[in-house]
């Protein structure tokens, strides 16, 4: 029963982590709004790293999107300029950010939020370095752009996952000491 109580919360939270993918992932879905808020893929792999640990989680959260890719660039004429061979590399990467996440204990703001902190910006440079590298790699961008590339959107790009990540933290920290969501706290009763 225990176990069967622990799958159900474990889908529930893939779901809740699934629709917020589907709401960020792509420009398409906040054009008319004021607001574009940043991909939640990398910061739903992280929880699933650190809460959830199996690997079926992290291959769902991929897929999902894959497909939600998919559907933009075939339903809602997002163009298909980042499908390249490169985008492979890219799947790879965000299996490196589960990963990760599996190797950091907790996502609240405890004795080890440097250690977690650097792990996360590491992380997140790293796996942005290397997805935008092998794009220009398999496509047939001037690897003589790729410095001013890399300077112009690592400023734009990489704080907005650590924005999120920051409210994750903030939002684990006071579900620990508030018990907001019990099936994400490590607080022992």
């Amino acid at each position: 029963m225990i176990n069967k109580i622990h799958k159900t919360k474990t889908i529930f939270a893939i779901f809740i982590m699934v629709i917020l993918i589907i709401t960020t992932r792509g420009n398409i879905n906040w054009q008319s709004s004021i607001i574009h808020l940043p991909d939640f893929t990398i910061p739903a792999l992280f929880i699933a790293g650190v809460y959830l640990r199996t690997f079926w989680t992290a291959i769902v959260i991929i897929i999902s999107a894959i497909i939600i890719d998919n559907y933009t660039i075939i339903h809602k004429g997002v163009s298909a300029n980042c499908i390249t061979p490169a985008y492979s590399i890219l799947l790879l990467t965000y299996y490196g950010i589960f990963w990760v996440g599996k190797y950091l204990t907790t996502l609240k703001i405890d004795h080890n939020i440097i250690k977690n902190a650097l792990i996360i910006i590491i992380t997140c440079i790293t796996q942005w370095f290397v997805a935008t590298a092998s794009y220009f790699a398999f496509t047939t961008s001037f690897w003589g752009k790729f410095g001013l590339y890399i300077a112009h959107w690592s400023i734009i790009e990489i704080p907005l996952i650590l924005y999120w990540m920051i409210a994750i933290c903030s939002i684990f920290t006071l579900n620990h000491r508030y018990l907001i969501i019990p099936f994400f706290s490590t607080r022992k009763d």
